[in-house]
């Protein structure tokens, strides 16, 4: 079984300029439009494009992606401004009447015609694919054109609801409903058959009978909206007035209200003849399946009661209606075979039920057979536009592709509300989370966590007793230069023997003796800076026993400190000690965790833009009604960081207040409390002992840098002392000879001294190569507490005697 669908034809349209005028606008408002070139040119050739598509995918797309930029256009630019000066004309052309041509400025009227031939693609690509599923008995291409149909339907509907006072009959209310119902009759006349062409073992003929009724009454809902005058010609308003399927008013006048209701448009005559028929034809289908489901039940007398009604209706179809359609015979010969091999069917089917009935079950035929009891099934329903796949994928992409930085100005002010709706948000979780961390911080703090509980592992550990490692450092370097100490302090002593066996054999230097007991007085002041006894301790280096001992606490403390560790605790307090543990583990997790979602709630916050929204929305509502409903729900996007938020917080004072409990209960067990007595005195030693260190180590640093001076100083008073003696005009160059003499050091200091003549000056020993001995000090800088040493400042009686020293040196 097949069947003929009506396609509705398209509406032709004339060619129109988008770009100057929207290019003109734009220039009017934001002063550059380079960067809207690309868009004006793709719309103004897509404008062209839509004229000459073919109903398929392609074309479809095409329609959908002009009407989304129609509507982003309206949504974004005011029409009636841009086209003050009325240039943009739309020139539309009757579909049912192609001479008639209607031209609007208006941008709705432009929409309801890219809309209505939208629809009329829609049909056109559904009756194509229904002849394909036909040829190829392919069922995904029956559901395809189900689809388009219940498409086309919707796409009329939304017509209807939004665009009133159509300037032309093609777009009038009473037309747009028309076709929506038959789009949907059409759609469930498709189902039905296939229904019944899948049904070879007769098992669903009530089901078939119910979607028959259906079918009639959407047919019979399309034929009532056209006008008797239409009708008339056809000679079939009496048969009309005979319908059963729907009811009337009682009054059958017709009035201006009832006119407005039939189709203005001039459609084809076939469709009426088409419509009735298909009208008639199925409802006596429906009487029929009943008749067979009647039959299958053994209520023969019933069954027989419907045939009889379904062949009265098949005959009694006007003949002019078959005479109609078959001078269309070319296009719709499905409707003629129907027709003749339904009636055949009918006559054999009644005939032999009548025989058996007459001959064996003797059951008494009904009169007057109805469908009344019988619900119909209607499958057909609307899809929405909004609802529909391929718009709804062009839409997204319009909205980001095309004129996306053209936004109106009560958008722009709008989007600023929002945007402080936004931050008074963030504000408040911010102070939220802060107010938390805040609380958990100062809790921790008098509880002195984490740092007394890590004490406490800490003492619990078997190697308690170590070095600190500023200490070792420290130590280890003592050490290393001991030999060389050594070996400087052995240097020095030699130095100064060497050159006393001088003094004392040439009594011609004799001036040399206050010079040597200065810089002795000198290393006495630098051997003070040490304690010999410790030093000897530090030398043997941070792993010997003597210096390990001076950290050690169990040589020193009572036998109620010592060797408390990890294993002189029972199980209990071992896993006290764990769940610790864990709550300040949870704590830091969620501490983290906090600041993720803080700064997750920031990112998605400044990246959040409702532009578009606001856009499609102020078209249907006012400002407040979108600060008041539309704000709110978009704000709910932010909930879930919220209700995270929350949680984490909860669930951090849960933590607290057991971490308090478990803490206080460990600080009360006997042996952590020892421990922490030892642990403390442990400690006092460690800092006595490192601060004893430290302070050593400082002084070491200058007693060694001062027996490298001195070093350097006698070397070079002893090589001063030999260059005099091998001079052999050195007793020449002193006018007055200073006799040998032999002071003791106690008394050295106090006799007087007188300074003895300068040697002579050299070409070599210019005052750019002395060396300025007040510069070296021991720390490399004045205000140190270092002694006031001879190797470091020249003496008050002869301040040029060590730049000679240093002249000599440089040589």
């Amino acid at each position: 079984m097949k069947t003929h669908l009506i396609t509705v034809p398209r509406k032709k349209t004339e060619q129109i300029n988008w770009i100057k005028p929207i290019n003109n606008y734009l220039l009017s408002i934001y002063g550059n439009t380079s960067s809207y070139q690309n868009d004006l040119s793709s719309f103004d050739k897509l404008r062209e494009d839509i004229r000459g598509v073919n109903a398929d995918n392609t074309g479809l797309k095409l329609y959908f992606k002009y009407y989304s930029q129609l509507e982003i256009l309206d949504m974004k630019i005011q029409f009636s401004s841009l086209n003050k000066s009325k240039k943009i004309e739309f020139i539309w052309h009757d579909a049912f009447q192609n001479d008639i041509i209607h031209s609007q400025n208006s941008l709705a009227f432009e929409k309801a015609n890219i809309l209505f031939n939208i629809a009329s693609l829609l049909t056109k690509f559904a009756n194509n694919k229904y002849i394909e599923s036909q040829g190829n008995n392919d069922k995904s291409s029956i559901v395809e054109s189900i689809k388009m149909l219940k498409q086309a339907a919707g796409i009329y509907e939304f017509i209807n609801e939004n665009f009133l006072h159509a300037p032309s009959d093609d777009l009038s209310q009473s037309t747009i409903k028309f076709l929506n119902n038959l789009s949907l009759a059409q759609c469930q006349e498709i189902f039905t058959i296939n229904t019944i062409n899948n049904d070879l073992n007769q098992s669903k003929n009530s089901l078939i009978s119910k979607l028959c009724k259906s079918t009639s009454i959407l047919y019979e809902e399309c034929y009532q909206m056209i006008s008797n005058d239409e009708k008339e010609d056809y000679k079939i308003i009496d048969d009309f007035e005979k319908d059963e399927f729907l009811d009337k008013p009682e009054d059958e006048e017709e009035n201006e209200e009832e006119n407005s209701k039939f189709v203005t448009a001039q459609i084809d005559q076939s469709w009426i003849s088409i419509i009735y028929f298909k009208f008639q034809f199925y409802k006596s289908l429906s009487f029929y399946f009943n008749a067979l489901q009647l039959e299958a039940n053994r209520k023969y007398g019933e069954s027989i009661g419907f045939l009889n009604e379904s062949k009265n209706i098949i005959d009694n179809i006007n003949p002019s209606i078959m005479r109609s359609i078959s001078k269309n015979s070319g296009t719709v010969y499905e409707i003629l075979d129907n027709f003749k091999y339904q009636k055949d069917v009918v006559d054999i089917k009644i005939n032999d039920l009548t025989k058996d009935n007459d001959l064996i079950y003797h059951d008494l035929v009904l009169k007057n057979a109805n469908l009344n009891q019988l619900s119909p099934m209607q499958v057909a329903k609307i899809i929405p536009l909004n609802e529909m796949e391929t718009f709804k994928q062009i839409n997204e992409q319009g909205y980001s592709n095309f004129l996306n930085n053209v936004i109106p100005i009560n958008i722009h002010e709008l989007s600023s509300f929002y945007s402080e709706e936004k931050s008074q948000l963030l504000r408040n979780e911010i102070d939220y989370f802060e107010v938390s961390n805040e609380e958990i911080k100062s809790l921790m703090d008098s509880l002195n966590l984490p740092q007394a509980f890590d004490q406490i592992k800490q003492s619990l550990k078997q190697d308690n007793d170590d070095i600190p490692f500023e200490v070792v450092n420290k130590v280890s370097e003592i050490s290393q230069k001991s030999e060389e100490i050594k070996n400087l302090e052995s240097s020095n002593y030699n130095l100064k023997q060497q050159i006393r066996d001088q003094i004392s054999k040439n009594p011609q230097l004799g001036n040399m003796n206050k010079v040597l007991y200065d810089a002795t007085k000198s290393d006495e002041k630098l051997s003070q800076l040490i304690d010999k006894s410790f030093y000897n301790i530090l030398i043997k280096g941070p792993q010997s026993v003597e210096v390990s001992n001076l950290f050690k606490s169990n040589n020193v403390i009572d036998n109620t400190f010592q060797e408390l560790s990890l294993l002189d605790k029972d199980d209990s307090q071992e896993k006290q000690i764990k769940i610790i543990e864990n709550f300040l583990k949870d704590l830091n997790t969620i501490n983290l965790n906090k600041h993720q979602i803080i700064d997750n709630l920031k990112t998605k916050i400044h990246s959040d833009d409702i532009s578009d929204v606001l856009i499609i929305n102020s078209r249907q509502k006012s400002n407040n009604e979108i600060k008041t409903i539309i704000f709110p729900q978009e704000l709910k996007k932010f909930q879930p960081f919220i209700n995270k938020l929350d949680s984490l917080i909860n669930r951090s004072k849960i933590i607290i207040k057991d971490l308090q409990e478990q803490w206080e209960i460990l600080l009360q067990n006997p042996e952590i409390k020892n421990l922490q007595k030892s642990t403390t005195y442990k400690k006092q030693k460690i800092h006595e002992n490192t601060s004893k260190i430290n302070k050593f180590f400082e002084n070491w640093k200058k007693y060694y840098m001062g027996l490298i001076k001195g070093n350097q100083f006698y070397k070079n008073l002893l090589s001063h002392i030999k260059d005099q003696l091998n001079n052999q005009n050195f007793g020449n160059q002193y006018h007055q000879p200073i006799p040998p003499q032999k002071i003791p050091p106690q008394q050295q200091s106090p006799l007087p001294y007188q300074r003895p003549p300068m040697p002579p000056q050299k070409q070599s020993m210019t005052s750019e190569n002395s060396y300025n001995w007040s510069q070296t000090s021991i720390n490399n800088g004045a205000g140190n507490n270092s002694p006031g040493l001879i190797y470091d400042q020249p003496s008050t009686y002869d301040p040029n005697m060590y730049d000679f020293f240093s002249k000599k040196a440089n040589k």
